[in-house]
C-alpha cells in the first residue's frame, strides 16, 4: 500500500512507502545473544564431525576413521601452546579436510573469532570459495543456519556468521598480509605461494604475524605437497626425523616439532614409518601389474602387510616428535622448545591413495624418464603422490660432471668415422664471435649418440666482402654464412664398411652477436631452396616449465615495432631440461639407449665445455671462470634437434629409410664417390606448420 505525501498547503506531493513495523525486542534479543554465548571448550576434531562432507555423489557426515592420523594436527590447531601447525603430506591425504576444513568449522561453531583462508591466487582463492566452501556451507545443516543474512554477509571473498566469526578469503599479497589482525590465519598449497610478498618476504611468517594480537589463542596452519627441491646434494640427515635443506613448507617443517607417523608392525609389535621405499613390487611385469601386487613390510622382521590392513594399521598409527637430543616422544611429553607444531605424512599411509596406484605411477614415470631423459613426471609424482622433495637427477649428474671424469669415462671410438650400426648423422652449429663452432653426432638404434667430430670455422668464404685478412662476422656480414654450406656434402666413413654417411640435419643457433638473427634467417630462406629439410634454426629458453623441444613459428608479422619473420620455423629448446638429459646420458657407465659417448681422442676442449656448467637453483650456469661452453650447448642442439625428428618414437625394428643402419641408409654414399652426398635425397621433414618452401604436404603415414 502506497501513501501520499502532502506539503502544508495541503498539496500531494509523492506516493512513499511505509515503514516497516517496529522490531519486537525478543527477536532483537535471539539474535545477539548467539555472540554472548561463551567459547565452547570442545577441540577441533570433536566439532569436525558436525558439517558433511561429499562422498560418491552424497553428502554424508565426515568420520574420523578414515584419516584417523589428521587427529592429533587437528587439535594442535587450538593448542595455546604452540602458535602454528605446518604438515606435509601428498595429494589424497585429507590434509585440506583435518586442516583447512576442520578448523573453520570450529571457529564457526564452537569458538567464534576473525578467520583467514589464503590461497595461492585470487583465482585459486575465488575458485575454493565457490567450489569447496560454498557447498560446504549449504550442505551442512549446522553451518547453513550459522550464516548471517544481510548485505555484504555472504560474498565471495567475505561471509559473516552468528555468533562473530568473520571469514575472509585471501591470496598472499602485501595489502592483505598487513594492518591487519586475524586470530586464525590458513594457508592451502603454500608451497605454491609466491617466493616473496611484494620484498617482504616469504608469506608464513607475515602471517604468523598478523594473529599476534589474539595472544595465546593465535593460530596459522599452513599445508602442502613440498615443491622445491634440495638445497644441497650432498646433505646427510643430522637427527631422525630432519628433513633435507629446502625451501617452502618443508624449512618450516625442520623449524618445528618434526613429527613422523608410525605403524605398530602386527608381527613383532615394533614401530616403524611406512615409507615408499618400504613397499615392495615385483620386477617384471607393466607398472600397472606390480603396483596391483605391492604390499608393505616390516623393516624389523620381515614381515608382510597386505593393501587391505592399511585401515587397521592407519587406525593404530601415532605421531612421534623429536625432542632433545633427538628423542622421539608424543607431542604432549615434548620438552624441546619450539613454536610449529609440524608433522609429515608419507605418501603410503595416505588414506585414499592405494599402494598400487603410488607404485603404478612412479614406475610409469620412471620409464619415461628412463626412455626420453625426461623427469618432469617422475618430479610431480614424488612431490604430490609421495609428498617427497624431488632431486632433479640432472642437478646431480651436473655436479658430477668433472673434465677428469669425463676423461676417464671416454670411449675408444674411432674420431670422425660413424660407429657400426650408425643410423644417421646429426650436426650443430654454434655463433660465436669471429667463427662457427661445428659439432657432429652419430646417433644409433635407442638414440645412443656418439660425438665423432668437432671443429670451428674462422675464414670467411670466398665472394665474401673483403674476405682476405678478417675472420668471420657472422652478426655483420650475411655473406659469411655460406662458410657453412660445404656441411651439407660432408661425408663420414662407417667403421668396416666401405660406405659413409652424409649428415641426415644440421640445426644452427640464430641466438648470438647483434645482427646474427636476421643473417640466420636470411641463410635459412636461401639453403632451403636448394636442400629444404636438411638445415634448422635453433633459439634457446631456460626453465624447468617449458617443453624440451618444439617447432614453432611467430604467430604475428609484428612484434610492437618489431619486425618478426613468419616464414621462419624455429626449434624452441629448453635448455636446462636438455641439459639435464645431456649430463645424464654422460653418466651413464654403459652404452646402451640414450647413452652420450665421448671418443678419447677428441679435442680437450671439448671435455673442458662439456664440463664447463653445474646445476643451480637458478637454472644451469657456468663455472666460476668458465668462459667457453660450446660443446654442452652443441649437444642439446643436436638432442631438440633429434626430439623434432621424432627420432625417440621410433621403431627400431622397423626404422625409416634415413634412420636405418647400413648401406641403404637415406644418407649412405659410397665411399668411391663422396661427392654423390651434395645430390643424396633429403630427409623428410621435422613435424612443422606448412609453409612454402619448408615442409611438404603432411602425410598419414609416419615419415
Amino acid at each position: 500500500m502506497m501513501m501520499a505525501g502532502t506539503n502544508a498547503k495541503g498539496e500531494t506531493l509523492f506516493d512513499v512507502e511505509p515503514l516497516p513495523p517496529f522490531c519486537r525486542p525478543e527477536e532483537v534479543i535471539r539474535e545477539a545473544l548467539p555472540v554472548l554465548a561463551p567459547v565452547s571448550r570442545v577441540s577441533v576434531s570433536e566439532t569436525a564431525h558436525r558439517r558433511n562432507i561429499r562422498v560418491g555423489g552424497r553428502w554424508v557426515p565426515w568420520r574420523p576413521d578414515v584419516a584417523p592420523y589428521m587427529a592429533e594436527p587437528m587439535d594442535m590447531t587450538g593448542s595455546r601452546r604452540f602458535d602454528s601447525v605446518a604438515f606435509i603430506g601428498p595429494a589424497r591425504s585429507s590434509k585440506s579436510e583435518g586442516l583447512v576444513i576442520s578448523p573453520l568449522v570450529h571457529a564457526i561453531l564452537a569458538q567464534p573469532r576473525v578467520v583467514a583462508v589464503f590461497s595461492p591466487s585470487k583465482d585459486a582463492a575465488k575458485e575454493w570459495s565457490e567450489g569447496t566452501l560454498d557447498p560446504l556451507v549449504l550442505n551442512s545443516p549446522e553451518l547453513a543456519v550459522k550464516l548471517a543474512a544481510g548485505r555484504g554477509a555472504d560474498n565471495i571473498f567475505t561471509k559473516r556468521f552468528k555468533g562473530g566469526t568473520r571469514l575472509t578469503i585471501d591470496w598472499p599479497v602485501k595489502s592483505k598480509l598487513a594492518q591487519r589482525s586475524i586470530a586464525l590465519c590458513i594457508g592451502t598449497d603454500y608451497d605454491a605461494f609466491k617466493r616473496d610478498i611484494e620484498g617482504d618476504g616469504e608469506a608464513f611468517p607475515l602471517m604468523r604475524k598478523r594473529t599476534e594480537d589474539a595472544g595465546s589463542r593465535a593460530m596459522t596452519i599452513v599445508e602442502s605437497s613440498p615443491r622445491f627441491p634440495p638445497l644441497h646434494d650432498d646433505w646427510a640427515s643430522a637427527t631422525p626425523h630432519e628433513a633435507p635443506p629446502c625451501e617452502g613448507i618443508v624449512a618450516i617443517y625442520n623449524a618445528g616439532t618434526r613429527g613422523r607417523l608410525y605403524w605398530t608392525c602386527p608381527d613383532c609389535l615394533e614401530a616403524f614409518r611406512p615409507e615408499f621405499e618400504q613397499l615392495s613390487y615385483p620386477d617384471d611385469g607393466t607398472p600397472e601389474e606390480r603396483g596391483a601386487r605391492a604390499h608393505m613390510f616390516c623393516p624389523h622382521c620381515g614381515c608382510v602387510m597386505e593393501a587391505r590392513h592399511k585401515a587397521e594399521l592407519n587406525a593404530g598409527g601415532f605421531w612421534l616428535h623429536e625432542d632433545d637430543g633427538g628423542a622421539l616422544v608424543p607431542i604432549h611429553d615434548l620438552k624441546r622448545e619450539v613454536a610449529t607444531a609440524s608433522y609429515w605424512l608419507p605418501g603410503p599411509a595416505a588414506a585414499l591413495a592405494p599402494w598400487s596406484r603410488l607404485v603404478s605411477r612412479y614406475l610409469s614415470a620412471e620409464a619415461t624418464y628412463n626412455a626420453l631423459g625426461d623427469e618432469s613426471g617422475l618430479k610431480t609424482v614424488v612431490n604430490v603422490e609421495l609428498g617427497l622433495p624431488y632431486a632433479s637427477r640432472g642437478r646431480g649428474a651436473g655436479a658430477g660432471l668433472s673434465e677428469a671424469m669425463l676423461r676417464q669415462g671416454a670411449s675408444d671410438h674411432v674420431w670422425q668415422v660413424c660407429p657400426a650400426g650408425t643410423a644417421c648423422l646429426l650436426a650443430a652449429v654454434d655463433v660465436q664471435p669471429g667463427r662457427f663452432v661445428v659439432q657432429v653426432e652419430a646417433v644409433m638404434p635407442g638414440l645412443e649418440r656418439v660425438v665423432i667430430d668437432r671443429f670451428d670455422l674462422f675464414t670467411p668464404p670466398p665472394g665474401a666482402p673483403k674476405a682476405e685478412g678478417r675472420r668471420l662476422d657472422p652478426g655483420k656480414y650475411a655473406e659469411d654464412w655460406r662458410a657453412l654450406d660445404p656441411l651439407a656434402a660432408k661425408v663420414y666413413p662407417v667403421e668396416g664398411e666401405d660406405y659413409g654417411l652424409g649428415i641426415l640435419c644440421i640445426v644452427v643457433d640464430a641466438n648470438g652477436e647483434p645482427g646474427v638473427t636476421p643473417n640466420a634467417y636470411s641463410f635459412l630462406r636461401r639453403v632451403r631452396i636448394t636442400h629444404p629439410n636438411r638445415w634448422h634454426l635453433q633459439k634457446g629458453k631456460g626453465g624447468e616449465d617449458v617443453k624440451r623441444a618444439e617447432v614453432r613459428r611467430p604467430e604475428t608479422a609484428h612484434r610492437g615495432k618489431q619486425y618478426v619473420a613468419r616464414d621462419v620455423p624455429i626449434i624452441r629448446t629448453g635448455t636446462d631440461r636438455l641439459k639435464d638429459e645431456v649430463a645424464a646420458s654422460l653418466l651413464r657407465e654403459a652404452g646402451g639407449a640414450r647413452k652420450l659417448h665421448v671418443p678419447r681422442a677428441a679435442p680437450a676442449e671439448v671435455f673442458a665445455e662439456l664440463a664447463a656448467e653445474r646445476k643451480t637453483e637458478d637454472g644451469w650456469r657456468k663455472r666460476p671462470g668458465v668462459q667457453r661452453n660450446e660443446a654442452l650447448d652443441l649437444c642439446v642442439y643436436v638432442l631438440s634437434l633429434a626430439i623434432v625428428l621424432e627420432a625417440e618414437a621410433i621403431n627400431w625394428d622397423r626404422p625409416p629409410r634415413w634412420a636405418l643402419p647400413g648401406p641403404e641408409n637415406l644418407m649412405a654414399v659410397a665411399l668411391s664417390d663422396p661427392g654423390a652426398a651434395e645430390a643424396a635425397e633429403d630427409p623428410a621433414p621435422a613435424p612443422a606448420p606448412a609453409a612454402r618452401g619448408w615442409a611438404v604436404k603432411k602425410s598419414k603415414k609416419r615419415w
